[in-house]
């Protein structure tokens, strides 16, 4: 999730790490909450996915929009209620509890810590942070570091340790944790996200020279290499490691390959329709990154511009490269948006609610688009908006996602 370049110096002993499991050898699940007390920024959430699967954000664009904070730095990371969802992960012996986002998008583990430098909020308070100090099992590794070059060439640094990472009865024993020495001011005044737990399919993590990425030792050691996702709107969820819960799925889950060739999730979809069962469905065929670190859902520009032009009174936002917004008055009667999964005659709905991210900042009477174009992205990302409707698992052996829907409780 961050909207930045990483690259780090690194050299220790990556064979040294490994996975000490409780008596629950089967696996483990962590409760993931939506963060509170803050509001939801589409703009931010927007900027965010560009960042993070796109060319960026022009110049202009983000001085509109108060994208860059005090000291240039473009800041750009989703901080809304129920945009990033929050597990509490221990590192370090006696072990001390960070709030980390899950992020299958990513697959760096960094945090802030006592070694972080605050130049905007000096005095606090901030989110949870680690102590390496504290820590009996923390080892500095000599001479390693690790820098983040941000959008308008400024820079960051950090350093990194071995320590152990604890999740739930799981424990991975002298796992490298990134420490990172700066922040960019919204992070300086987020007090419920210590950091993010990378869980990508195969994307290396950004250390030099290679190291095996948090994900990768954690399923060495887990008896069926699986983990399973059930974020839902407006409340917890969790995610279960190890193995699959399928009574939180209305239906049978249905696997689908990803593309070998890639190192995120990634999956093929090839018809999509929207409102009455009865209406044609789209023959297209698209590639899907599913990242639960993306709040918002991008769709093939043809698909999402057919989807908002049947909503009377749509209007594009041209300022955010022509981003959909509807009269909130019909949030509650926005079409189901359905994808057929491949291979099978089963389909995924996303209740049309679940579309209608909030209400524009300049005029509440009409709502962003939760699900928008990703015209200008070099993927198409199934982001959170979508993936609270439905039940995922991830098969980390075969390479492939299951599908299924669940039951709603909210529409």
């Amino acid at each position: 999730m961050w909207h930045c370049i990483l690259f780090l110096f690194l050299v220790p002993l990556w064979t040294l790490a490994a996975v000490v499991a409780s008596p629950h050898a089967n696996g483990f699940s962590l409760a993931v909450n939506p963060k509170g007390n803050a509001s939801r920024d589409f703009v931010r959430d927007w900027a965010a996915a560009r960042h993070k699967w796109g060319k960026g954000v022009p110049r202009e664009i983000a001085s509109a929009f108060s994208l860059s904070d005090s000291l240039g730095i473009v800041d750009v990371e989703p901080m809304g209620s129920d945009d990033i969802y929050v597990a509490d992960v221990q590192i370090g012996s006696p072990p001390q509890t960070l709030k980390l986002a899950l992020d299958t998008g990513s697959s760096d583990l960094w945090i802030q810590s006592t070694d972080t430098t605050y130049r905007v909020n000096e005095k606090g308070p901030w989110a949870p942070r680690y102590h390496p100090n504290d820590s009996t099992t923390a080892h500095l590794i000599q001479d390693a570091r690790w820098s983040v070059q941000y959008l308008d060439g400024t820079a960051a640094d950090g350093i990194v340790y071995h320590d152990t990472v604890s999740l739930g009865d799981f424990k991975v024993v002298n796992a490298t944790v990134q420490s990172a020495k700066m922040v960019t001011s919204r992070f300086e005044e987020e007090i419920e996200l210590s950091g993010i737990l990378g869980l990508a399919k195969r994307l290396p993590n950004n250390i030099e020279p290679p190291a095996p990425s948090f994900l990768s030792l954690l399923r060495q050691q887990l008896r069926h290499q699986v983990f399973g996702v059930d974020l839902n709107r407006n409340a917890s969820g969790v995610f279960t490691f190890g193995y699959i819960n399928e009574s939180r799925a209305s239906d049978e889950i249905v696997w689908v390959d990803t593309d070998p060739d890639s190192p995120h999730w990634d999956v093929e979809f090839n018809l999509t329709t929207w409102g009455e069962m009865t209406t044609p469905w789209y023959s297209q065929k698209f590639t899907a990154t599913i990242d639960t670190g993306t709040t918002l859902m991008f769709l093939p520009d043809n698909l999402a511009s057919g989807y908002w032009f049947t909503i009377p009174g749509m209007k594009v936002d041209e300022r955010l490269s022509n981003a959909f917004t509807f009269p909130c008055e019909v949030a509650k009667d926005l079409p189901n948006l359905m994808l057929k999964i491949p291979g099978s005659s089963r389909t995924l709905t996303i209740p049309g609610p679940y579309l209608n991210y909030g209400p524009v900042e300049i005029d509440p009477s009409y709502c962003w688009g939760g699900m928008q174009s990703a015209e200008d992205l070099s993927v198409t990302v199934l982001g959170d908006i979508m993936l609270k409707a439905l039940y995922l698992a991830f098969d980390l052996e075969r390479g492939r996602v299951g599908f299924a829907n669940k039951h709603l409780h909210d529409v």
